[in-house]
């Protein structure tokens, strides 16, 4: 398998993160399992000090918007919270939701890679946000982005708290 090579890009940045279910199995429409994933996220930007600036869990993959004051974190902390979800994702959800993780052995919650767009702009930041508002509505789940529990939209649209605390502050471009 080829591993992407990244560019040695350092200091303060905001990026737009998209990891992807193996298979596409929707694991997060289980409430155990997606609460698992939101409260791993946490934990791992509270561990890097990475804040969430916005965010959907959808059934079979996440997108997020975090700011790194240093971007070259974002390989580990990628790895680390796929690491920790997928164990504990592992331990506590049913085999019956989980059973098409397992190849060969080995269960694989998260596609290997993931895919990230460094912003550079206060429209791309917008552009990104907005999609992630509306990632539940375009795939029918709900009507109004507000609706959906695992989202940011609450934070931004109606200044009401979700399960992840949002910055909405963070300052990339100075």
């Amino acid at each position: 398998m080829v591993i992407r090579k990244r560019l040695p890009i350092e200091g303060k940045a905001l990026v737009f993160v998209t990891a992807t279910v193996t298979d596409w199995i929707p694991v997060f429409g289980n409430h155990t399992a997606a609460e698992i994933a939101i409260d791993e996220l946490s934990k791992a930007t509270d561990y890097f000090s990475v804040a969430v600036v916005g965010y959907v869990l959808m059934p079979s993959h996440m997108h997020f918007l975090l700011g790194f004051s240093q971007i070259g974190q974002l390989s580990k902390f990628m790895q680390s919270f796929k690491i920790l979800s997928s164990k504990a994702v592992k331990q506590s959800v049913n085999s019956v939701i989980i059973g098409g993780l397992w190849h060969d052995g080995t269960f694989n919650l998260w596609k290997p890679r993931f895919d990230d767009l460094i912003i550079v702009s206060e429209e791309q930041f917008r552009t990104k946000l907005n999609y992630i508002h509306n990632n539940p509505v375009k795939a029918g789940l709900v009507s109004d982005p507000c609706e959906w529990p695992n989202s940011s939209a609450s934070d931004w649209l109606k200044d009401r708290k979700g399960p992840l605390r949002v910055d909405k502050n963070f300052r990339w471009m100075e």
